[in-house]
């Protein structure tokens, strides 16, 4: 799985080959519905052929479009170890392909440009979180959605506490007890028995949980995600002090994340992670509602590509699953809605992508969760 960061939203914006493949597919990790598979992937790649063939292309140049793609039919080795969802790109001048946490709905487009709007859940509103597991024995870093939890490489974080700083050791022999809530519910350490050693221990972990957050930030950083800490109880506070990654959030799981499988670390931090989903989502809906007889929101769509190609959106709401076939000119900023078969740009998907790459948050909800049940709904920063 590749990492998906604004940056590679931006990059594959600006591919504008004149032939643009898109296509998606939801994806399984194991199991009999992996051949299921196989065979969506084939449906949705006769679907692709056929849309190139009616916009006039020539067999051999459909061959060459389409090669590539079909060398990933018979990849056994990648078949049985997918994640939730599946996506390729392909144009005359690039080819890929990756994996990632979310079921996408099927879908094949042909455009002059990537259709990229189902990856924007994985970047922004409620799509993806990261839980950081520190326990006695390793560092480990998970990516999550509501659908699922997995592991993934990083090996740009330390190995682990124990080797570095015999913290198992410091762990069994330490004495403390936690004193009543203070400011946030939170409950302080309280430490006793150990005097200076103790503390000389304490700054040596924290010396460590630096040289984490330094390696981890880089990485989230250019991502809206949360961040939930997993671990025993002494050690989210220290990590808290030295972390500069704004999503990490004030709750955590607590005890050694060692202890939980992989099912059961994903249902505590959704719990923790769905309901901070859940308050930005109403607090955004909150202010364009509080907005809307003033000149701050917008949801007409010319207003709004308008509005997200200055950079003036704040918050967008986008239907997800709908699109609307036209065409944008950027410099006159005109809009001219048009059928799929004649030029099949999706206007909200460029609404998305502008948004987006130029730092507002999006929200792709169900039509009849977006304020006033518009199409897409913008506030806006001025």
């Amino acid at each position: 799985m590749k990492r998906l960061s604004i940056d590679s939203i931006k990059s594959y914006y600006e591919i504008k080959d004149k032939t643009c493949i898109s296509i998606y597919m939801p994806a399984h990790r194991m199991g009999t519905q992996v051949r299921q598979d196989q065979i969506r992937f084939k449906n949705l790649t006769r679907q692709t052929e056929e849309q190139l063939s009616e916009r006039g292309f020539r067999k051999d140049e459909i061959d060459t479009l389409m090669n590539p793609i079909h060398s990933l039919r018979d990849n056994t080795p990648m078949w049985q170890h997918m994640s939730d969802g599946f996506v390729i790109f392909r144009s005359e001048n690039h080819f890929s392909y990756n994996q990632f946490p979310i079921p996408f709905k099927e879908l094949s487009l042909v455009q002059h440009r990537f259709h990229l709007k189902p990856l924007i859940p994985l970047l922004t509103g409620n799509g993806l979180y990261y839980v950081l597991g520190l326990s006695q024995n390793k560092v480990s870093l998970f990516e999550g959605t509501k659908h699922s939890l997995k592991e993934i490489e990083a090996d740009f974080l330390p190995e682990n506490l124990v080797h570095a700083l015999n913290i198992d050791e410091f762990l069994e022999t330490k004495q403390f007890h936690t004193s009543t809530a203070g400011a946030g519910g939170e409950r302080a350490a309280m430490f006793h028995g150990h005097g200076s050693a103790e503390e000389d221990r304490k700054q040596l972990i924290r010396q460590f949980f630096r040289e984490i957050n330094k390696n981890l930030t880089p990485f989230l950083t250019d991502r809206q995600v949360p961040l939930v800490l997993a671990g025993v109880d002494y050690l989210h506070p220290i990590y808290h002090e030295v972390n500069d990654h704004q999503g990490l959030l004030k709750k955590g799981v607590k005890g050694n994340p060692d202890q939980y499988n992989v099912d059961e670390l994903h249902k505590r931090s959704w719990e923790i992670v769905s309901s901070v989903f859940d308050e930005e989502l109403e607090n955004a809906k909150k202010a364009f509602e509080e907005n809307i007889s003033s000149k701050k929101t917008a949801h007409e769509l010319d207003q709004v590509l308008k509005s997200a190609g200055q950079g003036r959106v704040e918050t967008l709401f986008v239907a997800k699953n709908e699109q609307v076939w036209g065409r944008y000119d950027e410099k006159s900023m005109e809009l001219r809605l048009e059928t799929k078969d004649e030029t099949p740009e999706d206007l909200l998907d460029l609404c998305a992508v502008k948004t987006l790459i130029n730092g507002g948050a999006v929200y792709s909800l169900d039509r009849n969760d977006i304020p006033k049940g518009y199409q897409t709904a913008a506030l806006l920063r001025y």
